[in-house]
C-alpha cells in the first residue's frame, strides 16, 4: 500500500484507467475510446478541462486529492484534503507584506541553497521578485530570450546583468524553429497544449548545463493580482467574465465545427457553458476574484501551465515558489485589495531592492515601479501616441516589418512557415478520421484573411493532426 499526496497545484499529470482505477503510463492511449467533447472543449480553451484526456478510459488524479494505491497500482480511495478558500485576516498592509517576503525568501532560499541557480528573467515583476533572494549568490546566471522582429525583451536581464555583475546568456527565437522542434515538442507535452506558446524549447539546448536548478515565477501573475473587474457582480456574470478569459479567439467556431462532424447531440456552446458553470459553482467563495483565481488555479494552471514546464525541466531541477502549497495558503488569507493592482510584488521589489524596482517595467515602458502610476497621465497619452503613429509610419510609408510579439507570428506566418504548415496539417491528417481535411483546409482559408482571429484554432488543429499520427490510430 502507498498514498500519492497531490499537490494544490500539481506540476506533472498522472493517468489512471477510469474504469479499472489503475494507474497508467501515458503509452497505453491507443487501446482506449476518443472522448469527442473533451476534445471540443480542449480545441476552444487550449488545455483539458478538469480530469479530461483525449480518452473517455483515461483521466488525471485531481490537485489536492490523497490516494491510496495497492500493489497492484490500482486506486482503493480517493480523498480531497484541501479546498481553496476566501479567509481573510484582517491586519495591515505592511504585515501582510512581510509575512509575504518571510514566506518567498524562505521557500526560494531553501530550494536553491548551494546550488547552481539559473534565473530566466523578463520584464515583468514575478521574474524580477524571484531575482531578489538570489541576488547574492555567487552561482546565480541569469537568462532571457525574445523574438527574431520583435521586442528588446532581453533588455531587462541584460540590466540586472550589468547593475549586479551576474553572467547573462540572451538569444532569439528564430522564425519557423517549430518544424523542426514538433515532435520534440509532442514527446514533451503529450500533446496536451498547442505547440506556439512554449517558445523556451527554441533555447532549451543552449541552457543545458546553466544550472542545477532552474528558478521559476509561474502562476505569480495570478496569484497576486485582482481576477474579476468588480467585487460586487453577479454569479452568471462571473461565468460570463471566465468564459471571456479562457475560451480563445476562434475557439468557439473550431469547437462546434468538429462537434458537428463527430455528429454528437445538442451544441457545443450549451456543453461548454454547463460545464463551465458546473465546475465554478463547486467553488464555495464569495468573492468574485478570489472564486475566479480558484477556478485558474484548479484548472488552468495544472492543465495549461503545468504541461509547458516539462520543457524546462530538460534544464533542471524546477524551483517554483509560487506554485507551493505553501503559498496557495497564504494567498487565501489575504484581503483582496491588497492583491489589487500587484501591490505586494511590488512593494517587496521596492522595499528589499530598490536598484531592482528601478528598471522599467515592461508593461510601462519606460516608466518603473516607483512611476508607472504616470501612465495614465495625459503627458503619456501623448508619448503613447507619438510611438503608435512612428510604427504605423514605418509600416506603410518605410515598408518596415511589423514586430513580433506573439510566438505563433514567427511559426505561422511567411511564405515558408505556411508551407510547413500545410503539410504538416494535411499529410500527417491523410489517414486519420479524427478531423476531415475540408476543416482543416477551411481554417488555411481563414487564417490567411485574419491570422489573429484564426492562429488558434489552427494551432489547435495542428496538436491534433500530430496527436493522431502519433498516438491514436484507427
Amino acid at each position: 500500500m502507498k498514498t500519492i499526496t497531490f499537490p494544490i497545484i500539481p506540476i506533472h499529470q498522472i493517468f489512471y484507467n477510469a474504469e479499472s482505477k489503475q494507474i497508467i503510463p501515458r503509452v497505453h492511449y491507443q487501446k482506449n475510446t476518443l472522448d469527442f467533447p473533451a476534445i471540443a472543449s480542449f480545441c476552444s480553451l487550449g488545455f483539458m478541462l478538469d480530469d479530461d484526456t483525449f480518452f473517455k478510459e483515461i483521466k488525471t488524479l485531481k490537485p489536492a486529492t490523497e490516494y491510496q494505491i495497492n500493489d497492484k497500482n490500482e486506486i482503493i480511495s480517493e480523498q480531497k484534503i484541501w479546498n481553496w478558500h476566501y479567509s481573510p485576516l484582517e491586519r495591515s498592509f505592511e504585515n501582510t507584506l512581510d509575512e509575504f517576503s518571510s514566506l518567498f525568501n524562505r521557500l526560494i532560499i531553501d530550494s536553491t541553497k548551494e546550488k547552481n541557480v539559473l534565473l530566466p528573467i523578463s520584464g515583468g515583476l514575478d521574474s524580477r521578485s524571484l531575482f531578489i533572494p538570489v541576488s547574492k549568490q555567487s552561482n546565480l546566471i541569469l537568462c532571457s530570450y525574445e523574438f527574431d522582429g520583435g521586442l528588446n525583451e532581453t533588455y531587462y536581464g541584460r540590466e540586472l546583468s550589468e547593475r549586479f555583475n551576474i553572467p547573462f546568456y540572451s538569444q532569439k527565437i528564430p522564425r519557423g524553429y517549430l518544424w523542426e522542434k514538433l515532435d520534440q515538442i509532442a514527446e514533451l507535452n503529450g500533446c496536451f497544449t498547442d505547440f506556439t506558446h512554449p517558445r523556451q524549447v527554441a533555447v532549451m539546448d543552449n541552457w543545458k548545463g546553466l544550472g542545477e536548478v532552474i528558478l521559476l515565477g509561474h502562476w505569480g501573475d495570478v496569484l497576486f493580482d485582482k481576477q474579476a473587474d468588480s467585487k460586487n457582480i453577479s454569479y452568471n456574470e462571473q461565468v460570463i467574465q471566465l468564459k471571456k478569459k479562457i475560451i480563445k479567439p476562434g475557439g468557439i467556431e473550431l469547437a462546434n465545427d468538429l462537434w458537428k462532424y463527430w455528429g454528437l447531440k445538442g451544441t457545443f456552446e450549451s456543453y461548454i457553458t454547463e460545464r463551465l458553470d458546473t465546475l465554478y459553482n463547486k467553488i464555495n467563495i464569495d468573492h468574485p476574484s478570489a472564486r475566479m483565481r480558484a477556478f485558474k488555479s484548479l484548472y488552468w494552471a495544472p492543465r495549461w501551465t503545468s504541461i509547458n514546464l516539462s520543457i524546462f525541466n530538460q534544464v533542471g531541477e524546477l524551483v517554483l515558489p509560487y506554485y507551493s502549497d505553501e503559498m496557495c495558503k497564504f494567498i487565501c488569507t489575504i484581503p483582496e485589495r491588497y492583491l489589487d493592482g500587484r501591490k505586494i510584488q511590488i512593494e517587496y521589489i521596492k522595499k528589499y531592492c530598490p536598484e531592482v524596482a528601478r528598471i522599467p517595467w515592461q508593461k510601462y515602458y519606460p516608466l518603473n515601479l516607483y512611476n508607472y502610476q504616470r501612465y495614465k497621465h495625459p503627458y503619456y497619452y501623448l508619448v503613447r501616441a507619438v510611438r503608435k503613429a512612428k510604427r504605423i509610419l514605418q509600416k506603410y510609408l518605410l515598408k518596415s516589418p511589423e514586430l513580433i510579439t506573439r510566438n505563433w507570428e514567427l511559426q505561422f506566418l511567411g511564405e515558408q512557415n505556411f508551407i510547413e504548415l500545410k503539410k504538416n496539417l494535411l499529410e500527417r491528417n491523410k489517414f486519420n478520421k479524427l478531423i476531415p481535411q475540408t476543416i482543416i483546409r477551411k481554417y488555411l482559408d481563414k487564417f490567411q484573411t485574419d491570422p489573429v482571429q484564426y492562429a488558434h484554432p489552427l494551432s489547435m488543429l495542428l496538436t491534433l493532426t500530430v496527436f493522431s499520427d502519433k498516438h491514436y490510430s484507427e
